[in-house]
């Protein structure tokens, strides 16, 4: 996991919870018959939050061409065309450019013609819930297909740490301020009525945080041992300590704090769904009205600003999970499969029911040699030689080739384009699980003597030998997204090849291969 690469998408994700709990504050929290006060400074808070979205939306799209090409920053103007046309996470993100465009003019609306500024407000939260969806959408939930299940509930967990961690935000850096001057000239009754609606918002986005996490936890772990057996469940284990901290802060300002400054402002000691929901005003007892004490709303502020800190560290965890490979995707790799792809398998061995055959050395790392489908071949045994093109547009030219049975193949493998690209033969089995081993081990160069990592510009070649018998085998690329957008090819050994509609299978993460034939 590149630093890098991390600190981007933690930038990306920080924006979007604080966009959605900013606007969520102006919607929900803030009393309607204050507006005069507090619209102008929100609205110029609001503009600042959407120019650090917009700008994290262009951060996060350089991060991932970065991940995808493993080029230089000079080499992005080149790769960024192609990675928006040609890759599935391009085609999300380009989906945020009309979106961002519509909130800013919404934007402007609203500081244009600031009595439909609640109405404005909720749209534009919408619009945000839309951003927020295009992360999910290039997360692990989507990993197996767009608009699945998982998707939508990674993205109710972000909405819902909008409503939570991203109100918090808000309140620390805006209302507090604002607040203050409130004070000053007789309003003793705003903290009291804020802090209600913030608790409530707050609780609303706790619940949808647990459920949601609970869920994706349960899918992307497997076991309970893997919080303490990978990184991936200790990183987990420290957001959920964090969370946990957050909670019982929470449960302080609700329980201890809110009671005592609805008691100094003469309010009643609880506040309900009213409050939140506008069905009725929060008015003050006018029998008592004493004057809220600074250091009360110095201590609330403080509280708030705590928690405000732990969330951004929460957010952060979050980032390093997104890039790093879920327990339960990890156990699908086949034992042995794949081993000199990552350094941290030194010292490693295949297990015994490993049927992958021999193993050799590589760097202090056992890899297999042979296949059912083939082995490497001797460079003097070579019978034929033939040139593949790798293209950005995720394409091999050639895409099918027809051999003999027991023949060997010299692969000439050339790459025309600015991103990295793998030319990886196998069946079925194999590509999909060196697909799930890539996906653990992205930035890793291929090993295996099944395949090689082709560089920018670079020429590789691999020497196969092919079986003795009928077969159909495929070669495809696994870098990032590469697979799951088509690049992918069909080698026929010793049988013609049928592309007939009738022949053809979807591949559940895209594109179209030949069916298996029994």
């Amino acid at each position: 996991m590149h630093p890098l690469y991390i600190a981007l998408t933690a930038t990306d994700v920080i924006a979007v919870v604080s966009a959605i709990g900013g606007w969520a504050v102006w919607v929900w929290v803030l009393p309607r018959d204050q507006d005069e006060w507090f619209q102008r400074p929100f609205w110029w808070w609001g503009g600042v939050g959407l120019l650090f979205l917009t700008l994290t939306s262009g951060l996060i799209l350089v991060s991932r061409s970065l991940e995808m090409s493993r080029g230089p920053l000079s080499g992005l103007p080149a790769v960024i065309p192609v990675v928006l046309s040609a890759t599935r996470f391009g085609h999300i993100w380009t989906a945020r450019v009309p979106i961002l465009i519509g909130l800013w003019l919404l934007w402007a609306a609203g500081w244009r013609w600031r009595g439909r500024g609640r109405l404005i407000g909720g749209i534009m939260l919408v619009g945000l819930f839309a951003i927020a969806f295009t992360r999910s959408e290039t997360g692990h939930p989507a990993d197996h297909g767009s608009f699945r299940f998982p998707v939508f509930v990674d993205w109710i967990h972000l909405v819902a740490a909008g409503l939570w961690i991203g109100a918090l935000f808000s309140i620390a850096l805006f209302v507090f301020p604002t607040l203050r001057r409130r004070l000053k000239q007789g309003k003793n009754e705003l903290p009291a009525v804020i802090f209600s609606r913030l608790s409530t918002l707050a609780g609303v986005g706790l619940g949808l945080i647990l459920v949601t996490g609970i869920y994706t936890a349960w899918q992307q772990l497997g076991s309970w041992s893997a919080f303490v057996t990978t990184t991936y469940g200790e990183v987990l284990l420290v957001k959920l300590g964090l969370v946990l901290i957050l909670i019982l802060i929470g449960a302080s300002n609700r329980y201890v704090r809110l009671p005592e400054i609805r008691r100094i402002c003469g309010l009643p000691p609880r506040s309900g769904w009213g409050h939140f929901l506008w069905i009725h005003r929060v008015r003050p007892n006018p029998a008592t009205k004493p004057e809220l004490p600074s250091r009360e709303l110095d201590r609330c502020h403080r509280a708030i600003a705590v928690e405000s800190l732990i969330g951004l560290l929460v957010l952060i965890a979050a980032s390093v999970l997104l890039h790093g490979m879920p327990p339960a995707a990890m156990a699908q790799v086949p034992a042995g499969f794949g081993l000199g792809q990552g350094s941290s398998m030194t010292g490693v061995t295949p297990t015994p029911s490993d049927p992958s055959g021999g193993s050799e050395s590589m760097r202090g790392v056992r890899t297999r040699t042979s296949f059912s489908f083939g082995s490497r071949g001797a460079a003097g045994a070579v019978s034929r030689t033939v040139h593949i093109v790798a293209l950005d547009s995720f394409r091999f030219d050639p895409s099918r080739i027809a051999v003999s049975p027991g023949a060997t193949i010299r692969f000439v493998v050339t790459n025309r384009g600015q991103l990295v690209h793998e030319f990886v033969i196998g069946n079925v089995a194999e590509q999909e699980a060196h697909e799930r081993d890539m996906e653990r081990h992205p930035n890793m160069k291929m090993h295996d003597p099944n395949g090689v990592t082709v560089e920018p510009g670079q020429t590789r070649s691999l020497v196969w030998h092919f079986p003795d018998q009928p077969m159909t085998l495929e070669y495809a690329c696994h870098e990032p997204g590469h697979f799951a957008a088509g690049m992918m090819g069909i080698i026929e050994v010793g049988r013609p090849v049928d592309y007939s509609p009738k022949a053809l299978e979807p591949l559940p993460s895209g594109g179209w291969r030949i069916r298996r034939r029994h």
